[in-house]
């Protein structure tokens, strides 16, 4: 600030030769209690103050004395243009309370007072001190200063919300008292400065600086200035953990065989690996920075980059080879920053071996499928089904109808009429045809036995179990099909947990805790009237009632004999090549006997009669003739007593069962393996029947 903005303008001038009378006038009216003096021109030469007037008083009349008689003539003015900062010289000097302010000329302009120079100074001061708090709160790091005897006398915002401390608190208390861990009485002690010197305040970690305040020579206090360096730590672990992850990048890319190139939007090389280098014929160093264009011939990286659609195995020609390449746009926050190229073979040579290398796997993977569907799965299919009578003809197009969808079949029929036949048809006919198909002849196991077999068990389920535990047939059959043959000798017991499956197609292991999910196919099957059996209380009837969705009833045999000469064809052919003998085909009076007996066994008593034949007949003999057969064909169909019309069906067919039963039981000797090989079927299915018959 100049002097002239803060002097004061309103003063009185008097002449040297005006009376001192006069002159007390002049200051009376202006309530002045001084006067400059000033010539002709205006120019000051001296002043008058009330000093001036007493003394003229003491020593005589007033009336006679003029201004210039009591003036004081060396009075020390100071130029109007001059800074304030300037006069305080001045007045320590002249120890004067007040200095005239003149122009240029020595005119006066105006008074300035010691008063309002101090107030002044002491107004910036106190501004200044005022800014360089609120600088030092600004800071981001804590600021502590001590005075000499160690009182702290500035505590900054910063220093506050590191520390947990007010400044309230801190300021006008020895710091070792609030702050003992600070050294700043330390440096008080030693004036030695302490640079980044790490520490602990309560939960943060600190770096801080501390040195002494020197007036000249002499200690006056000591500051300290402090960071919190806990997020820096952080921030450094998170850059060591991305320094890292760069580096496994970049070790990672490193280390594939296929050449790989990364570019920034405007094209330029930022990475590139050494099999692409070696590929190339340059140096990786060498080519980092360069654009793509100047490295690799007839790429396309750049037009990547820049318009971020991706070009998936394109053909590129590289040094005398075509090369299976991809470029894949780098997007970040929507916007693309670059591209990343691959070179997926180095030529198509390889890209052809290749292609026939996964085309033999693919060959060996179908092999090894087909085998393990001949293993788990159907091998018959509705070709495989002979017969093209009426009723054949309808229940095959039911059948084939019901394969294509997915509910549960009930197959009804006798032993023999070809059950399994059907249902594997069925499944193969699905969409299932490439998952399992699972067999499981409910008769043939023991109760206790059944239910492990079904639903498999779990490590530890009983003493014996296996480690690990085993799947069951339920298990094994999933995504295909599972085949319940003879359904109607399943226990009660177990029929309640069939039914549970069947509903919400879920069960757990026997001892086991997890539930397992199932999505197959049911196909039942049995030789039972599973109706009679409802009102003997021997089936359930809600269990019955989820089979029977699609119900198919296989004809006996002898309901469409007309079918029999395909059948034998079909017969001869399977058993020629398990039997030495071959045979061109059966005589006609043959043919008749064989139309005319009414087959109990249906198929699979045809087909033991037609393999005991081949296995009577002479090497000479190409002709099964009816002595090949057995007598029980040939007796059957001499003499028949008429049957009522009124006997039921069913105990028709039960007699029909029994009576053939015992022919061949006859034939054999009594021996019932015997017996059941000749009947064509299993010999525990052929122990039931001897007990369904009461046969001892």
């Amino acid at each position: 600030m100049r002097v002239r903005d803060l002097m004061n303008i309103n003063i009185v001038t008097v002449l040297p030769t005006m009376m001192l009378k006069e002159a007390a006038v002049i200051l009376n009216n202006a309530g002045a209690e001084k006067a400059l003096v000033v010539d002709d021109d205006g120019k000051l030469i001296g002043l008058i103050n009330q000093e001036g007037f007493i003394k003229a008083l003491a020593t005589g009349d007033i009336k006679d004395y003029c201004v210039q008689d009591i003036m004081t003539k060396d009075v020390i003015s100071f130029p109007y243009a001059k800074s304030v900062s300037e006069l305080q010289e001045e007045f320590i000097l002249n120890q004067s309370p007040f200095l005239p302010i003149v122009d240029g000329e020595n005119r006066p302009m105006g008074i300035l007072q010691q008063t309002d120079v101090a107030t002044y100074l002491s107004d910036c001061s106190l501004s200044l001190l005022e800014g360089t708090q609120a600088i030092i709160n600004a800071f981001y790091n804590g600021v502590i200063a001590v005075n000499a005897e160690g009182i702290v006398i500035l505590f900054n915002a910063a220093a506050e919300y590191i520390t947990g401390l007010t400044a309230e608190a801190v300021i006008g208390h020895h710091v070792d008292n609030v702050l003992p861990n600070t050294r700043l009485s330390r440096v008080l002690e030693t004036g030695v400065t302490e640079v980044n010197q790490q520490q602990t305040i309560g939960n943060c970690t600190i770096i801080t600086n501390r040195s002494p305040i020197l007036n000249g020579n002499k200690i006056i206090g000591s500051v300290a200035v402090f960071q919190d360096i806990t997020e820096l730590q952080t921030i450094a672990v998170e850059l060591e953990n991305v320094k890292n992850l760069k580096s496994t990048l970049e070790s990672a890319i490193e280390s594939f065989f296929e050449g790989i190139v990364i570019v920034d939007k405007s094209g330029k090389i930022t990475m590139i690996n050494q099999s692409y280098c070696d590929f190339l014929g340059v140096e990786g160093a060498a080519v980092i920075g360069k654009h793509v264009v100047d490295v690799i011939p007839n790429t396309r990286m750049h037009v990547v980059a820049q318009g971020g659609k991706a070009e998936i195995t394109e053909i590129q020609r590289i040094n005398e080879h075509n090369c299976v390449v991809t470029r894949i746009p780098i997007v970040k926050d929507g916007e693309t920053v670059g591209a990343v190229g691959k070179v997926v073979f180095k030529d198509v040579k390889d890209l052809k071996i290749l292609s026939n290398k996964l085309t033999k796997l693919e060959f060996e993977l179908e092999y090894y499928k087909e085998e393990l569907r001949k293993v788990y799965g159907g091998k018959y299919t509705f070709e495989s089904i002979i017969g093209n009578s009426e009723k054949m003809e309808w229940i095959k197009s039911i059948a084939f109808k019901a394969s294509k969808g997915n509910s549960t079949v009930l197959i009804l029929g006798e032993s023999g009429t070809g059950k399994e036949v059907f249902a594997q048809a069925i499944h193969n006919g699905s969409i299932r045809n490439k998952g399992p198909f699972i067999k499981v002849n409910c008769a043939a196991l023991p109760e206790n036995l059944l239910e492990t077999e079904l639903f498999g068990y779990d490590e530890g389920a009983f003493t014996g179990a296996k480690k690990g535990g085993k799947p069951g047939k339920f298990e094994l059959s999933n995504r295909g099909t599972i085949f319940l043959d003879e359904i109607g000798d399943m226990p009660i017991s177990m029929q309640v947990k069939l039914l549970r499956v069947l509903q919400e197609r879920e069960f757990e292991r026997v001892g086991g805790t997890k539930t397992i999910k199932l999505d197959l196919r049911v196909i039942a099957a049995t030789n039972r009237d599973l109706t009679k059996m409802i009102e003997q209380g021997q089936f359930r009837q809600d269990l019955y009632y989820r089979l029977d969705i699609i119900s198919l009833a296989i004809p006996p045999l002898r309901e469409r004999t007309e079918d029999i000469p395909l059948l034998c064809d079909m017969l001869l052919k399977k058993i020629n090549k398990r039997v030495q003998h071959y045979v061109e085909g059966i005589a006609p009076a043959t043919l008749k006997l064989l139309m005319a007996y009414k087959w109990p066994g249906n198929v699979r008593e045809l087909e033991n009669v037609l393999e005991r034949a081949l296995n009577l007949m002479d090497d000479n003999e190409v002709l099964i003739a009816p002595e090949h057969l057995p007598p029980v064909v040939k007796k059957m169909n001499k003499v028949k007593e008429p049957i009522e019309v009124s006997e039921n069906l069913a105990e028709m067919l039960d007699d029909t069962e029994k009576q053939a039963i015992l022919k061949v039981l006859e034939e054999a000797g009594g021996n019932k393996s015997k017996a059941a090989k000749l009947l064509g079927i299993h010999r525990s299915g052929f122990y039931q029947k001897l007990q369904k018959h009461n046969i001892k």
